[in-house]
């Protein structure tokens, strides 16, 4: 931990990225707010439209901006981008229509989209030791876990005080506190020259390109899967299993979601201690194999405490998957690639979940909870023999 945080540009830059995430956390408990202001019974389509737009937005866009990047101005694009999301959750503050909500959620996410592998392909170049990396990456693990989990919390603290509105121009100030800190941070040298000759439609798809080229990425590919089948099971249907099956109240959703963020951060917590002395691989498919037992014993959740129980292993198995895969994808690019490798792997992740949303929703409803779950269990233990295959099976059977 004090190697990290001696690390000046990476202190900075872990700053920026916490300041934003508590101002992103709040805007999501606001667009929810807003969503039921303007559309009362049928907010819940106005969120899942949403949702649903975030997702296209994350799958098709990243590719493009990270195909625009360019390593020397790594920083300027971060700048920008850090801006851009300022004011269009500014803009959310003057919303009167809910078809301006889907104009704005795009464009905000379209930012985001590029932001995140950006700022993922710098913290490895900062950090460029394999150990601290991923002690790097199981810390900003942690901060999102915690977002997650105390963002509810100082919502109600702060709608004490003021109305929900007000959450949109505080993001707006972390978004803008986030671009000055990016600023006075030192951003190593890109060490390779860029190719330039390479047309701007070849550096979009290259990310994409090296994923199905290289087995090694293959393998993240469908270990994407075994996160998005599980975690859109908890994001989807936690509402409705929770208050339609057992007929409890929202609280007891609040502490079923509040356990699945606890199990992640020790799981974060257990991969930043031992980082530097595992296999990830190997730690990337136990946490796979994991998620198919918790999925196959879940179909068998008879009581709301099982089922606790159950969404803090999967977080826990979770983070397992999570926190790796960016060592992972450093160690299979050189450097020039690293922007569009960790762009490939946002939109391709994003795009696991885009199926998987609607699957798992649909599911329920058709087949059932003991179904859903044994068919969870199936998809997570096929990606997860494919993963294993890729790695560890002779290359002459496959992607030689």
């Amino acid at each position: 931990m004090i190697e990290l945080l001696n690390n000046p540009a990476f202190r900075t830059l872990f700053v920026a990225q916490i300041i934003a995430l508590t101002g992103t956390g709040l805007t999501t408990i606001a667009l929810a707010l807003l969503a039921y202001e303007l559309a009362a019974g049928e907010a819940g389509i106005v969120l899942g439209t949403a949702l649903a737009i975030k997702m296209i937005a994350y799958v098709f866009i990243s590719p493009v901006i990270t195909g625009l990047t360019v390593n020397s101005r790594k920083k300027q694009y971060l700048i920008f981008l850090n801006i851009g999301r300022a004011l269009f959750v500014i803009s959310l503050f003057y919303v009167s229509a809910i078809w301006q909500i889907y104009i704005i959620i795009f464009c905000l996410q379209a930012l985001s989209a590029g932001f995140t592998p950006i700022y993922q392909s710098v913290i490895s170049d900062i950090l460029t030791e394999d150990s601290l990396f991923i002690k790097g990456s199981s810390l900003s693990r942690i901060a999102y876990n915690l977002e997650n989990i105390l963002s509810p919390t100082i919502a109600i603290l702060i709608l004490a005080f003021m109305d929900y509105t007000s959450f949109f121009i505080v993001n707006a100030i972390c978004f803008g506190v986030s671009a000055l800190l990016i600023l006075v941070t030192y951003f190593p040298q890109a060490g390779i020259q860029e190719k330039v000759t390479i047309s701007f439609w070849k550096r979009s798809i290259s990310g994409v390109a090296l994923f199905f080229n290289n087995r090694k990425l293959a393998a993240i590919l469908c270990l994407n899967m075994v996160i998005a089948a599980s975690g859109a099971m908890i994001i989807v249907n936690s509402v409705t299993i929770i208050q339609g099956f057992f007929n409890l109240s929202e609280s007891e959703l609040a502490i079923a979601m509040l356990f699945y963020g606890i199990g992640a951060i020790i799981s974060a917590i257990f991969i930043f201690l031992i980082s530097g002395k595992v296999n990830y691989k190997a730690i990337m498919l136990l946490g796979a194999f994991l998620t198919f037992i918790i999925s196959f014993a879940s179909a068998f959740i008879q009581s709301y405490s099982q089922l606790v129980l159950s969404w803090a292993c999967f977080g826990f198995a979770s983070t397992f998957i999570l926190v790796p895969i960016g060592q992972l994808l450093r160690a299979e690019t050189i450097e020039n690639n690293r922007t569009a490798i960790f762009g490939a792997q946002f939109s391709l992740s994003h795009a696991c979940w885009l199926i998987t949303y609607p699957l798992l929703g649909y599911l329920l409803v058709l087949v059932g909870l003991k179904v859903s779950f044994l068919i969870i269990a199936g998809i997570v233990l096929s990606s997860t023999l494919i993963a294993w295959f890729l790695w560890y099976s002779p290359k002459g059977k496959l992607f030689s």
